[in-house]
């Protein structure tokens, strides 16, 4: 592509781009259909591409997902798995969108609801995802597996990922009430 502020663009999101994105850089539909026919760009899903060249990495999936979903926060198991602190293999993609997003259902993600407050999120791996806490709590809530989710708290405690307040609010939720100090 001969768009340098598009690739700078996708350079920041891991080699995706929106077709939003590439119309805002003066890129038309024809000249997409054109570089996916050239193998310059990949079609990734509705919406979104990815440089065809770019590195290829274990995230990828997450990383095309809030591209396509930039109000999106990665929750539940799939921000367990991030954090590397259970055992945990996701079924599913789960992602957070605020209550009001338009965001459809797509195969192989779980699209959970609710305005997820910025103490909650945060930054791991160049995604944005729900903190530890939240993580555990909304993880707990949706039936994950107690001695994962138990695992996994021990596992921040000795890190020094969740504070006193931090395990204070997980205490207040089976499966951590009593379990965890």
């Amino acid at each position: 592509m001969s768009e340098p502020h598009l690739l700078e663009i996708a350079s920041y999101q891991h080699g995706y781009f929106t077709t939003g994105q590439a119309l805002a850089e003066g890129v038309s539909y024809r000249a997409l259909t054109d570089r996916v026919h050239r193998g310059v760009i990949e079609r990734v899903s509705h919406g979104v591409y990815g440089m065809a060249h770019y590195p290829v990495t274990p995230r990828d999936d997450l990383y095309s997902l809030q591209v396509a979903a930039p109000d999106s926060l990665i929750s539940h198991e799939t921000a367990l798995e991030i954090y590397g602190l259970s055992d945990v293999l996701p079924r599913t993609i789960h992602i957070t969108v605020p209550v009001r997003s338009g965001l459809k259902p797509r195969s192989g993600v779980t699209i959970h609801r609710s305005d997820v407050p910025q103490t909650d999120q945060t930054i791991r791996d160049d995604l944005r995802i729900t903190t530890l806490t939240r993580t555990l709590l909304d993880s707990a809530r949706a039936g994950t597996a107690a001695e994962q989710l138990l695992m996994a708290a021990r596992e921040g405690r000795a890190r020094g990922m969740l504070s006193s307040v931090d395990l204070d609010r997980l205490k207040a939720l089976y499966p951590f009430r009593g379990r965890i100090r």
